[in-house]
């Protein structure tokens, strides 16, 4: 190492650069080039045609006018189509979609449709999951009014369909809201502030059918995992804070 003094040269350099690094401190720095992400864009597509695209329409109202399809965007379609037609039909309408979407998911009830069949859905969502497309079944076993009572109790004994509808008029009746009747526009705003208790009871019921097949689940749904999908693109005030 040399123990030659620097030159004036060199000193006068760094000196000039130390003065140059002081004189940017505090001042704004340009801006990083902008890396444009690809929004998320979800396709909802139902075997109802009034009842399940009704509730969904309220997210759709809220995630779109929020982010005005910059972040994401939400598609829903009641199709009237069941279990692997209706998966067809889901799968028809993304594909036939110009800008694609990133998850789509396929809606659908037990009603009395074979077994097989119910159960199938789930295992073609996941073969014709890929190239920045993820298929998901959101099944209910029996009906889609399962996840409407579950916003209000806990249920895992088995019900049938003739049940839903007295029981879902008396959670609503105490809550003000009157009776329950099939294809009710307003379930989505009524049930909002529950939604935190919903997937909550969901998920113990999910629990407790771990093993089953959807067809063997009654009662049982997956709708709420498509919900917490959805759900950070709503305020805040929508999981609410009421758990039974």
């Amino acid at each position: 190492m040399s123990n030659k003094p620097p030159k004036h040269s060199e000193v006068k350099k760094k000196e000039s650069a130390a003065k140059r690094m002081r004189a940017s401190w505090g001042k704004p720095r340009a801006a990083a080039p902008s890396i444009r992400i690809r929004p998320e864009r979800f396709l909802i597509v139902t075997e109802g045609t009034k009842t399940e695209p009704y509730y969904f329409d309220g997210f759709r109202k809220r995630i779109n006018a929020g982010y005005h399809g910059e972040y994401v965007t939400l598609r829903v379609c009641g199709v009237g189509d069941n279990t692997v037609s209706l998966f067809e039909r889901a799968r028809a309408i993304a594909i036939a979609d110009p800008d694609g979407f990133t998850q789509v998911w396929v809606v659908y009830d037990k009603d009395s449709f074979p077994s097989r069949d119910f159960n199938a859905v789930e295992e073609r969502c996941a073969s014709a999951s890929g190239k920045g497309t993820v298929y998901r079944a959101a099944w209910t076993n029996e009906a889609f009014e399962l996840w409407y009572i579950l916003h209000f109790a806990y249920v895992d004994s088995a019900l049938d369909r003739g049940s839903y509808e007295p029981i879902l008029t008396r959670h609503l009746c105490a809550e003000g809201f009157g009776r329950y009747e099939k294809n009710r526009t307003d379930m989505f705003d009524i049930l909002e502030g529950r939604m935190r208790a919903a997937i909550s009871n969901a998920k113990r019921l999910e629990k407790s059918n771990r093993g089953l097949a959807p067809a063997d689940s009654n009662p049982g749904t997956a709708i709420h995992l498509l919900v917490m999908e959805l759900l950070p693109y709503l305020s805040s005030g929508a999981l609410g804070d009421c758990v039974e």
